[in-house]
Parts: structure tokens; C-alpha cells; sequence
């Protein structure tokens, strides 16, 4: 190349930006300036702002300012996505640097996304109106306070995620119910600064993640919700939303007598039904408890049950077979072969002969069953040898699989002997899991 001669200038500047986009980096993209008097500029109007370093100190707080104020074409914005560590060498991020940055995003038509870690003392970070973003993310860890400016609108937003310390239930509420009229997806997670409810009332959601401590009172109220996943419980849910259909609720303390609308209620038939059981051990009312809770479910295609040790296995099981006339497929995975220093009291009703009956139990669409242990247990052994006792005239295949390699969970004679328990017609077969794959038993 001669002295002074310049190629990039005949570049297109729709191919250099389509460069710079690629980069992943403003801080890398503006670093082209150096190369022409053309790039000086030219990183400016990116359809999206990444600034993020691994290790800054206090001065990339500046540079973040910088890089904002150098994009005079703010309208052109889509995409804002500013990456904090957990401290500055500086010191920690004040909330006041913070939100210039969220009204640089009033301003512009962009989604914003932001991870930052607060200081030791509470930091009120004030979220003003964003009437041209459309999709909103704050994840902020650390003593920060999230309070959205009630006088603003959020009215081009549809993706909203809260990932924060604290915010106020009624500032939620207000949010949700009153400030993101174009609302459809929604994830929170964060703790309440006091224990209240919350009310969620949208007729555009079609979304919802809810993992928020402190929360008393859940309210939903949303025509068009389809997905709604819970891991934090509130004290009691009341749910409206005819249109629901896919519910995860992972709360170990989930009560169906407090969940008003959900469950039982709302879902007379589901494709798939997914139970993490649990039944506590040497606690007398426990199995009752268990049986009153699941005395109703929906009718499903395929039931997916989930153990976490084997009290209450055999009972508990053939109790929630007596509802799966409809059911397909069921699968049951007991997640250890841990048994419970706290042994089943003599008297629990999981031990009586009427918890262990199977004449009532009718399994006209059952096709396949599949069971996988972590290692072979007589609860195990009695279950399969209850099922292959039910009634299920088309039931075609069995499978049991283990998650140990070795030593062999079952020697071949007794796998034969399971075998022989089913009739001809029905296929029985093993599995071991080896080398993170499932390798078939003769």
C-alpha cells in the first residue's frame, strides 16, 4: 500500500457499520476512530450500545457517559446494554450515575438492558418514563431500591424483566396495572421492601415470571395470559386467566386451598402434567395431607412425577393412578435412594392395606410407563410389580431406568423375572446410564 493511501474511505458506510455491529463492543467499535478521520464518528448512530468491561475501574463510568453523549442520533437506538462489575476499583456505582443512562433511554426508541451492582447502603434508583423502549431489563444486585416515576408512561414497552434488591408493591402494581398498557411479557425477582400484596391486571400479558419475596396477596387478572411461572409463592393466589396454559409452579410450599383459580380450578384437562411430590416422613398427617391435596387433578395425557426419597412411593403412586383413565404416559423419577432417618409411624395411612388396593384402578389409555431410580429399591420392585397387576388392556412398553453405572442395578435373572410379570405383548426393557448416555440392559 503507498504512503497516505486510504482504503477504507471507499468502503460503504452500510458495510462498515455492519463491521462495527459485529464487534459486540462500543468501546472496541469507537476504538476505530483512530484508523481515519472518516470512523471518527462513525460508531456513533450503531443500532445498539454494548459497554461492558470485566475489570473497570471508576473511569469507565465516565466513558459510559461519553459514549451517550457522543450518539446524537439517540432516535436511532435499539439496543442499550451497559455491563457492571460488582465494584469499581473507584468504589461502588452510585445510583446517580446510573440514571442519567435511563433518561438517555427516554429519549431514544431502544430496548434497555442494563447488570449493575449497588453500594453497601441503599441506593433509590428513579426509572423515568420511556415512552420509545420497548423492551426493558434491569438486573441490579446489591442495596439497590427500584422506583418507577409515577407520572411517567412506559408505553411502548412489551418485554419488562426486574431483576433487583427491593422495590415497593404498590409502585409494582401501579407499573404493571397502569403504566405498561402494551405489557406481554413480564419477570420479576426481587424482594419486596414490605410485606404486600400485589395485583397484576393487564390485558395484554401474555407472560409471567413471579419470584418476589414478601408478596402476600398475588392478584392476576389477564385475559390473555398463557405461560405463568411461579417460584416464590405468595400467602395466597387468586388467578383469573381463561386462557392459561402452561402453569410451573415450583414453590415447595404450594397449597392449592390458597391458589384460588390455579391448578385444580382452572384446568380441567392439560397435555402434559408435571408433580413434584413430597410426603412428609414421621409426621402423622402427612400422607393424609398428601391425598387430600391431589385428590382432583386434571386429566392429562402425560403424568411426570417426581420423588425426592421412596416414603410413600407404592401408595402414593397407585392413589395417583386412580385419576389417569385418560393418561397415555406416565413417568416417575425418584430423584435418591436416600431413606429418611425419621421412620413412617405405624399408624400412617400409607402403611394400611386400603392404600395398597388396585382393584378400582382402571388404566383404559395408558401406553408406556418409564421409571428412573438412581438405584434399585424394593419400593421400586413393588410398585412395578403393583402396575403390572392394574387393569391397562393397551399398555404396550415399560422402561426402568438407573443412573448408576456400576455395579449392574439388576442381574439379568431378576430382569427376567420383571419381564415375565408383564404379558408377552407388552415390551419390558433397561437402562443404565453410562458416560452421561442411556445404554440399553439385555
Amino acid at each position: 500500500m503507498d504512503a497516505g493511501e486510504d482504503h477504507i474511505s471507499e468502503v460503504p458506510d452500510e458495510l462498515l457499520n455492519t463491521i462495527l455491529v459485529r464487534f459486540r463492543s462500543t468501546r472496541a467499535a469507537a476504538r476505530t476512530s483512530a484508523l481515519s478521520r472518516r470512523c471518527r464518528h462513525l460508531w456513533t448512530p450503531l443500532p445498539g450500545l454494548f459497554l461492558s468491561e470485566g475489570s473497570q475501574d471508576a473511569a469507565f463510568l465516565d466513558t459510559v457517559d461519553a459514549a451517550l453523549a457522543a450518539c446524537d442520533a439517540a432516535p436511532a437506538i435499539k439496543g442499550l446494554t451497559i455491563a457492571l462489575s460488582i465494584y469499581c476499583r473507584g468504589g461502588s456505582v452510585p445510583a446517580e450515575r446510573v440514571a442519567p443512562w435511563l433518561r438517555f433511554t427516554s429519549q431514544a426508541r431502544s430496548a434497555w438492558r442494563s447488570m449493575a451492582h449497588g453500594q453497601e447502603a441503599a441506593a433509590v434508583l428513579d426509572v423515568p418514563a420511556c415512552e420509545g423502549v420497548t423492551r426493558l431489563e434491569l438486573s441490579l444486585s446489591g442495596a439497590w431500591r427500584v422506583r418507577p416515576l409515577a407520572a411517567g408512561l412506559f408505553w411502548a414497552v412489551t418485554d419488562l424483566t426486574i431483576v433487583s434488591n427491593c422495590m415497593d408493591g404498590s409502585e409494582l402494581t401501579a407499573l404493571v396495572c397502569k403504566q405498561c398498557p402494551r405489557l406481554t411479557h413480564l419477570k420479576l425477582c426481587f424482594m419486596l421492601a414490605n410485606a404486600s400484596d400485589i395485583s397484576i391486571r393487564s390485558d395484554s400479558l401474555q407472560s409471567l415470571s413471579f419470584s418476589v419475596c414478601k408478596a402476600r396477596l398475588l392478584e392476576i387478572v389477564a385475559p390473555r395470559l398463557e405461560e405463568l411461572s411461579v417460584s416464590l409463592a405468595p400467602d395466597e393466589a387468586r388467578i383469573s386467566a381463561p386462557k392459561l396454559a402452561e402453569v410451573v409452579w415450583a414453590d415447595d410450599n404450594y397449597d392449592p386451598r390458597h391458589a384460588t383459580g390455579l391448578m385444580m380450578l382452572q384446568f380441567d384437562e392439560v397435555d402434559e402434567l408435571k408433580l413434584g411430590i413430597y410426603i412428609p416422613q414421621g409426621i402423622a398427617d402427612g400422607y393424609e395431607s398428601f391425598l387430600n391435596e391431589t385428590n382432583e387433578l386434571p386429566k392429562c395425557k402425560i403424568l411426570s412425577i417426581s420423588l425426592p426419597w421412596r416414603h410413600g412411593l407404592v401408595p402414593g403412586m397407585l392413589h395417583l393412578l386412580r385419576g389417569c383413565n385418560s393418561t397415555r404416559k406416565v413417568s416417575l423419577l425418584v430423584c435418591s435412594d436416600h431413606v429418611s432417618r425419621y421412620p413412617c409411624l405405624p399408624s400412617c395411612p400409607c402403611r394400611s392395606a386400603e392404600s395398597h388396593k388396585i382393584d378400582d384402578i382402571i388404566l383404559n389409555s395408558l401406553e408406556e410407563v418409564e421409571i428412573t431410580s438412581y438405584a434399585n429399591s424394593h419400593e421400586v420392585l413393588e410398585f412395578v410389580e403393583q402396575l403390572s397387576r392394574c387393569s391397562a388392556t393397551i399398555l404396550k412398553k415399560v422402561v426402568m431406568k438407573y443412573r448408576l453405572n456400576s455395579p449392574p442395578p439388576l442381574t439379568k435373572e431378576v430382569r427376567e423375572k420383571i419381564r415375565n410379570l408383564f404379558q408377552p405383548k407388552i415390551e419390558v426393557n433397561f437402562y443404565v446410564l453410562s458416560d452421561w448416555k442411556w445404554v440399553r440392559l439385555d
